[in-house]
């Protein structure tokens, strides 16, 4: 794999979790659907005016567009409001371990759909991912305001993510769709499908708004979504989505420390085994394939 492609890639992966550490205290001080709606909003125009000033926004055809809205509407819209959801009912370190199984997926749907070689260290990821989710997911006892939907919800955010960010995405890229088009593009159709999305939340979590909410959003947004996915674009250009997918999964240790940092959150002995499981199975894939 080209040492730029690996660097874009970890690159991506540092900036994504600031976005997915930042949400925890994000919710706090505004609500979910307002927050998912305004970061979106907020990149696609980042991605405008940085396309505007390199000259790089192109018109690629319907057939790339059409894949680059899909990959907006399954990663922005059903995924961010899901991990949104999840992080609402369980611990930053869960719903971030949970939804950074998105690797895996990633190199999943590179080999049944885009065609890229098949490796037995997918199926032992695999078997890891799920055995880790376990202790993730099963506790006897709750804290205080968690539910047991919360690991679901995390688990089927990393599905989406993962497979919206290699399959779609890499397919509008080898249609000829620049990277700064493709996220324009994608954070569009991401927030206008989380505003179509948002009366299904609306009940659970009404309007709230404050300043450090906005501020927290505009954070996420900038580094954590603008950054990230612009990295990883240009990473997913250089190398196939199958090798660069799983280097993707140190978004996992990335999140663990800055939820540990700046979250002051000590994981159990139990969450240890299940993130230990977890990230076995995506570094297994990454220095491996």
């Amino acid at each position: 794999m080209p040492e730029l492609a690996i660097l874009l890639a970890l690159g991506a992966a540092a900036a994504w979790a600031i976005g997915m550490t930042v949400a925890k205290p994000a919710v706090r001080a505004i609500d979910l659907v307002t927050y998912t709606v305004f970061r979106w909003i907020l990149v696609a125009s980042l991605a405008v005016g940085y396309g505007l000033l390199t000259g790089s926004l192109a018109f690629p055809g319907w057939y790339a567009l059409s894949l680059a809205v899909l990959a907006g509407v399954l990663d922005c819209g059903f995924g961010g409001l899901l991990y949104m959801s999840a992080m609402t009912r369980t611990s930053a370190h869960k719903a971030t371990t949970l939804s950074s199984t998105a690797p895996l997926w990633g190199v999943l749907g590179a080999v049944f759909v885009l065609g890229e070689p098949m490796l037995w260290q997918t199926f032992v990821s695999a078997a890891l991912v799920v055995l880790g989710a376990v202790f993730l997911t099963e506790r006897r006892r709750l804290g205080a305001g968690q539910s047991r939907w919360g690991g679901t919800l995390a688990m089927l955010t990393g599905l989406l993510w993962g497979f919206a960010e290699t399959v779609p995405a890499k397919l509008a890229l080898a249609a000829g769709m620049t990277p700064v088009t493709m996220l324009a593009v994608f954070a569009a159709s991401g927030a206008i499908s989380a505003a179509v999305l948002s009366p299904l939340l609306r009940r659970r979590t009404p309007r709230r708004v404050t300043r450090r909410g906005f501020a927290l959003a505009i954070l996420s947004g900038v580094a954590g979504a603008f950054l990230g996915w612009l990295l990883w674009l240009y990473a997913l250009q250089r190398a196939p989505a199958s090798l660069v997918s799983p280097i993707r999964g140190s978004t996992l240790l990335f999140a663990l420390l800055y939820s540990m940092i700046f979250l002051r959150e000590r994981p159990r002995a139990r969450a240890w085994i299940g993130i230990a499981l977890v990230a076995a199975g995506v570094l297994l894939v990454s220095f491996l394939s």
